[in-house]
C-alpha cells in the first residue's frame, strides 16, 4: 500500500468523522465529500477516492489560522480532478463553515497561502508556485508529524529559496532533479498524464498547468461524429465558466502567463487571441444547436489547424519528437520559468543528480532513509578532511552520470559539497572510482599526480580511499580529489562569449574572451602533451573531451571577466603512448598525433567563434599558450632536474612507472627544444582544414 493511502487509512480509523456528507457541484459535476477531525486537523476527502486510483490526485494544503484568525492546525483535501474541486468549496464556505473567505481576499488567498500537491507514485509532491518558501517548509513538516517519511514528500520544482534551505539540511535530493537524457524525461512525460473530468489527456505540470498537446486536441474531431455529448463535456471544461469560477480553465492564469489549461507549444498570447474566442463561440454553438454537427466539424477542423499554424516549431506536434519531449519536459518540471524566456527552449544539463545522505547535528551525521553505504563512507570520511575544532554545517551527496545511458545510482562518479564553520564558501570534492581492481594501482595514480603536479600540471589533490564492496565483500579503491572551479569546453556555449565575459546572453561574441579560451586550450593541450595522454582502445589523447575544466574572473587588463586558468580533472590515460623508445622517429610520431588531434579541437571551437576572430588569429593564441606552457613547466624541471630525474616511488614493476617517467622526462627536453618547428607543423595542419 502507498505512502498516501496508508496515510488515508489511519486518517479514516484514528479520526473522528465530521456529521453529514457535503455535497458541491464542481464542472457541473456533483461531487460528495467526507470530513475527519484528528486533534486540531482537519482531512477532507471526496468519497470513494480511497478505493481508486489516486496517481496524480490534487491535494491541498493550508493552516486554519490563514482563514480564521485564531485558529488553530491544518486543512489537508484530497480528491479527484484538478484543485480546483476542493479550491471552490474551501473558500466558498461550503465544507461544515470552515474555509470560508470573502471575494476580495480569494485571489491572494489561493495563489499565496495554499500549498499544492499532488500524488506521485503514492507519494506526495508538493509544489511550491506562489507561496512563500517558509509556507512549503511548515507544511513538509507537518506532513512529516503525521507520519510520512522524509523520502514520502518531495519537492516537486525547483525554487531556489526553498532549494537552498534543504540544501542547508542535506537534503537537496527531495528536490526532484532535472531529467539529463531523453529515457529519463519520456518517463517524467508518461507520469504525467492527466486527465480533469471529460476525455482529454493533458500532461500536468509540476505548477499545476495542463499542457493540451496539439495530437490530443485533434480528438475533438472524431468526437463529433462518435460521441456527441463527450465532445461537449471537452468543451465545456475548456472554456466553460461553472459556477464558482471566475473565468474559464483556459482563461484562467495558473502562474507566469500559463493558465489552467494551455495549449502546448504556441508563443504567450497566441491561444487568447487566435484560438480561445474561437473555442467559446463554438461552444455557444453546440449548447444552441446540436444538429449543427456538419457547422461543428468545419469549424474545429478551421480551429485546430490554426492550432497547428501558430506552433513555435512544427516538430511540437509530433508527441514522439526530441523536440516535443525535450520542450514538454522544460515545462512540466518548471524549468521553463527559470531560464527568463517567452518562447521555448531546449537548452538544459541535468547531469547531477543529489543521493540521500544525512544531516548534520552538533557535527555528527543524521544519515537519511535510502542513503547506501558509499554515500555513509563518504559522508564520514569528511571528518578526516577537516582542522581542529573545524565542524561540518551541512552536506549534500551527487552522483555524476557520465552518459546518458548509466542509471541513476550507479554512476562510477560522486561529489559532496560541504559546508563548515570555518569557510565561507562551499568546498566541492570528487569521489571516482579506480578504472583496476590490481593491487597497487591506486598508488600508481597517486605517483603519477604528484610526479607530474611537481612539474607543474595543473591538477587538483588526490587522496586515495578503501572500502569493501558492498556485493562482493571484496576492497575497492576509491580516490578522491577537488572539484576544478569551471566548465569544461562544450559547455562554453557560443551564445555565452559574450562582451561580458563567460555569462548567460545573447549578445555579440567577444573577440577577446574567444581569443583568451584559444590561448587556455594550447595551454592544456601542451599539459596534454607532456603527461602522455592516450587510450590505446580508441586511439585518442581525450584532448577536447571534457577533462579540460576553464575557470574565469575578472581581468584588470580588459576590466571585464574573462576566461583565466585551466585544470586537467583526469588522470585516465597518463603516460599512454605506447612506444617508450627514445629515438627521433617515435617523437615525431608522437608530435603528429598529438598535434592533430590538438588541429581538430581548436577548429571545432573556431567554428562556434568565427564571426569574432579569424581561425590564424586562433591558432596563433592557441600556440602561445602552448609555448608558454611548455617553457614554465620545462623550467621547473631544470630548476628541479636531479630530483625528478631521481624519482621512483618503488611500485610493482607491471606498471613501469619508472620506464614511463624518464620517457616523459625525456619528451619534455624534445618539446622544448622543437617548439618553432612544432608551432610551423601545427599552423601548417591548420590551413589543411581550410583547404
Amino acid at each position: 500500500m502507498s505512502a498516501v493511502k496508508q496515510f488515508i487509512k489511519r486518517v479514516r480509523q484514528e479520526a473522528r468523522r465530521k456529521p453529514g456528507v457535503v455535497t458541491f457541484r464542481v464542472f457541473g459535476e456533483e461531487r460528495l465529500f467526507w470530513g475527519y477531525d484528528l486533534g486540531s486537523d482537519t482531512f477532507i476527502f471526496e468519497k470513494g477516492l480511497w478505493s481508486s486510483s489516486i496517481n496524480h490526485a490534487p491535494i491541498l494544503i493550508i493552516k486554519k489560522s490563514e482563514l480564521s484568525v485564531g485558529a488553530h492546525g491544518y486543512i489537508f483535501t484530497l480528491t479527484s480532478g484538478n484543485h480546483s474541486v476542493a479550491l471552490v468549496p474551501l473558500v466558498s464556505g461550503a465544507f461544515w463553515n470552515i474555509g470560508a473567505a470573502d471575494v476580495e481576499s480569494r485571489h491572494n488567498l489561493i495563489t499565496r497561502c495554499f500549498v499544492y500537491a499532488n500524488v506521485v507514485k503514492g507519494k506526495v509532491a508538493l509544489s511550491q508556485r506562489e507561496a512563500e518558501s517558509a509556507k512549503v517548509v511548515e507544511a513538509d513538516a507537518w506532513l512529516q508529524s503525521l507520519g510520512f517519511r522524509v523520502d514520502e514528500v518531495f519537492f516537486s520544482d525547483r525554487n531556489s529559496a526553498t532549494l537552498e534551505i534543504y540544501r542547508r539540511q542535506g537534503q537537496e535530493w527531495r528536490v526532484k532533479p532535472l531529467a539529463w537524457n531523453s529515457k529519463e524525461m519520456l518517463t517524467a512525460l508518461n507520469f504525467s498524464r492527466a486527465i480533469i473530468n471529460s476525455k482529454l489527456k493533458y500532461y500536468h505540470s509540476s505548477y499545476g498547468v495542463h499542457f493540451l498537446p496539439y495530437a490530443e486536441f485533434q480528438r475533438l474531431l472524431k468526437l463529433v461524429d462518435s460521441d456527441y455529448a463527450a465532445l461537449v463535456a471537452v468543451l465545456k471544461e475548456l472554456v466553460f465558466v461553472y459556477q464558482g469560477q471566475r473565468r474559464s480553465n483556459m482563461r484562467t492564469v495558473k502562474i507566469n502567463a500559463h493558465h489552467e489549461i494551455e495549449l502546448f507549444g504556441l508563443k504567450i498570447g497566441a491561444a487568447e487571441r487566435f484560438i480561445i474566442p474561437e473555442l467559446e463561440d463554438l461552444l455557444a454553438l453546440v449548447l444552441q444547436n446540436k444538429s449543427a454537427t456538419k457547422e461543428i466539424k468545419v469549424k474545429l477542423y478551421e480551429v485546430a489547424d490554426t492550432f497547428k499554424q501558430l506552433l513555435e516549431h512544427p516538430e511540437l506536434a509530433d508527441e514522439s519528437s526530441d523536440e516535443f519531449i525535450e520542450t514538454m519536459y522544460l515545462h512540466l518540471s518548471g524549468a521553463i520559468y527559470q531560464i527568463h524566456s517567452s518562447s521555448v527552449s531546449t537548452a538544459f544539463d541535468a547531469r547531477r543528480t543529489a543521493l540521500p545522505g544525512a544531516t548534520f547535528r552538533g557535527n555528527r551525521p543524521d544519515f537519511h532513509v535510502g542513503a547506501d553505504q558509499r554515500t555513509k563512507e563518504l559522508i564520514e570520511n569528511l571528518g578526516q578532511l577537516l582542522s581542529n575544532d573545524e565542524q561540518v554545517e551541512y552536506a549534500n551527496v551527487y552522483e555524476l552520470r557520465e552518459n546518458t545511458s548509466t542509471a541513476s545510482g550507479a554512476a562510477g562518479t560522486r561529489e559532496i559539497v560541504y559546508k563548515t564553520n570555518r569557510r565561507p564558501l562551499l568546498t566541492s570534492m570528487i569521489e571516482k572510482r579506480l578504472a583496476r581492481h590490481t593491487p597497487g594501482y591506486g598508488n600508481y595514480v597517486l605517483a603519477r599526480v604528484q610526479a607530474f603536479k611537481a612539474l607543474g600540471i595543473n591538477l587538483g589533490e588526490y587522496r586515495l580511499l578503501t572500502r569493501l564492496d558492498n556485493k562482493g565483500g571484496r576492497k575497492v579503491n576509491y580516490f578522491l580529489r577537488n572539484r576544478c572551479p569551471g566548465e569544461p569546453l562544450g559547455y562554453i556555449k557560443p551564445r555565452r562569449l559574450s562582451s561580458g565575459g563567460l555569462i548567460t546572453g545573447d549578445r555579440s561574441i567577444d573577440s577577446d574572451v574567444a581569443a583568451a579560451i584559444a590561448s587556455l586550450l594550447g595551454n592544456a593541450a601542451a599539459q596534454n602533451l607532456i603527461m602522455k595522454k592516450y587510450l590505446s582502445a580508441t586511439k585518442s589523447c581525450r584532448f577536447g573531451e571534457g577533462k579540460e575544466i576553464f575557470d574565469k574572473g575578472y581581468n584588470v587588463t580588459t576590466g571585464k571577466e574573462m576566461p583565466k586558468s585551466v585544470m586537467i580533472c583526469s588522470m585516465r590515460g597518463t603516460f599512454g603512448w605506447p612506444d617508450t623508445a627514445m629515438t627521433e622517429k617515435n617523437m615525431r610520431a608522437a608530435f603528429d598525433f598529438y598535434l592533430s588531434s590538438f588541429t581538430a579541437v581548436l577548429y571545432r571551437f573556431w567554428q562556434a567563434c568565427e564571426s569574432s576572430i579569424s581561425l590564424s588569429k586562433c591558432a596563433d593564441h592557441f600556440f602561445t599558450g602552448f609555448e608558454c606552457k611548455t617553457k614554465e613547466v620545462y623550467w621547473d624541471y631544470m630548476v628541479n632536474k636531479e630530483a625528478f630525474d631521481m624519482f621512483d616511488p618503488h611500485l610493482h614493476v607491471r606498471y613501469g612507472f619508472s620506464k614511463k617517467w624518464k620517457f616523459a622526462l625525456w619528451a619534455l627536453e624534445q618539446q622544448h627544444r622543437e617548439i618553432d618547428e612544432l608551432r610551423t607543423q601545427f599552423l601548417a595542419k591548420i590551413m589543411e582544414l581550410l583547404r
